[in-house]
């Protein structure tokens, strides 16, 4: 059962009661995340969600960690391009603690200046660890080149010259006009009582004093291009993709079924053929990227020097079959069984359920039911998937972004021309 209550200042606490399971996930979701920062400040969203785990006025980092490791639980967050989650897992009985932990991190952090410097080096690291992996490094260069000049291109983890010239007084100010001055949701689902959950909440978080924030946010412009950037890996990696729909967008589910045929798995067409039928890659599949007001689909691929040319003309060929010829039945049902399986067993985790009632409230303002969402996958017909493929898989709107040890005189001119 989900229920929602409103505070008088307007915080929402939505829960879920899953009586079969042991366990209870709570969290404290802020819609703040690296679309909110300025070029300048790219990465501090991130750096305020390490800094949280960094001592309290009662806490000490590590005491912290002993708290939450004392019950077997699981205290975590996480900053994305839209909202921060900071959130903790326990078994029902210790739930008291969990929810102390997170009401002193979310209000009563220090940001200590001498624990700045020791994680301003840790995030440092952070970012060359990603440089160094070039299978996650090739996402960040094909946003900023997509979505140039736009937050949505920034990478989260923001860039080493940013994160150095963040200062604790701009850290701290930012925290508290992006996290503690709006309206966070509190979320919660497994074993537990909504009313049980409402009573500690409305005595700390009500006490908050809100202030409405001007919504800033402006949707993106999407620029194709290529962007070929050498470097002496041992593969080339790339991602070719192409503008796509919000997540609240009344085609999602086409959007879901279309790649999952394409690329959403071991048996789609892209893994198939340029795994499977000629072993051009070891790692190939599509992806979507949704956000409030925009979106992207993509592919990302790694491959040898020298079959580049020959998996970009597969990847080219099966955008252009998707869009012609149309899906079959089976391929279709499959598709839609795969989604309809990945939903439901997500629902076996509650931090999983956690999730959904969070980003539910963020980009629907309800609860979208399960129901809702596989009666939208099962309306999705053959028609519609390839008439969303040949609208979104035109060649003069796709953007290629290439990691490794080839110049753009290696690739294939017909990729080139717009």
């Amino acid at each position: 059962m989900i229920v929602k209550t409103t505070l008088e200042n307007g915080i929402q606490v939505i829960t879920e009661e899953v009586p079969s399971v042991h366990s209870v996930s709570a969290g404290i979701w802020v819609h703040a995340g690296s679309r909110d920062e300025t070029r300048e400040e790219n990465g501090i969203c991130h750096f305020i969600e390490h800094m949280l785990f960094k001592g309290t006025k009662r806490r000490s980092a590590r005491r912290i960690a002993m708290e939450i490791d004392s019950v077997g639980g699981v205290l975590n967050a996480f900053t994305s391009k839209e909202f921060s989650s900071f959130y903790a897992k326990v078994l029902d009985e210790h739930l008291p603690i969990a929810l102390d932990l997170l009401f002193d991190l979310y209000l009563n952090s220090t940001f200590s200046a001498e624990e700045m410097e020791k994680e301003r080096q840790v995030i440092a690291q952070e970012i060359n660890m990603v440089e160094d992996t070039p299978d996650e490094y090739i996402h960040d260069l094909f946003n900023e080149s997509f979505w140039p000049r736009h937050p949505l291109g920034f990478p989260i983890l923001g860039r080493l010259e940013t994160i150095e010239g963040l200062s604790r007084t701009r850290i701290k100010n930012f925290f508290m006009e992006n996290y503690l001055r709006v309206q966070p949701i509190f979320v919660a689902a497994g074993k537990l009582k909504h009313e049980d959950i409402l009573k500690p909440v409305q005595e700390v978080l009500g006490r908050i004093r809100l202030r409405p924030r001007q919504n800033h946010r402006r949707p993106p412009k999407a620029h194709p291009q290529v962007l070929v950037k050498n470097k002496p890996l041992e593969q080339v990696h790339l991602v070719l993709g192409t503008q796509a729909f919000s997540a609240v967008h009344p085609r999602r589910y086409v959007f879901s079924v279309l790649n999952t045929i394409f690329g959403g798995g071991m048996s789609s067409r892209l893994f198939q053929e340029v795994r499977e039928n000629r072993g051009l890659a070891y790692s190939v599949y599509s992806f979507l990227s949704s956000f409030k007001d925009s979106g992207m689909i993509g592919v990302y691929v790694g491959t040898g020097e020298n079959t580049l040319s020959s998996v970009l003309k597969i990847i080219r060929r099966e955008m252009k079959k998707l869009a012609e010829d149309s899906v079959k039945p089976k391929e279709l049902r499959s598709a839609k069984e795969q989604l309809k399986g990945n939903l439901l067993l997500s629902l076996e985790s509650t931090d999983s359920r956690m999730g959904r009632l969070a980003k539910s409230e963020i980009y629907f303002h309800r609860f979208v039911s399960t129901e809702e969402i596989i009666e939208g996958i099962e309306r999705v017909s053959a028609e519609e998937v390839a008439e969303l493929a040949g609208q979104v898989f035109q060649k003069n709107s796709q953007s290629l972004t290439v990691l490794g040890p080839v110049t753009e005189k290696e690739i294939p001119r017909e990729v080139l021309e717009r």
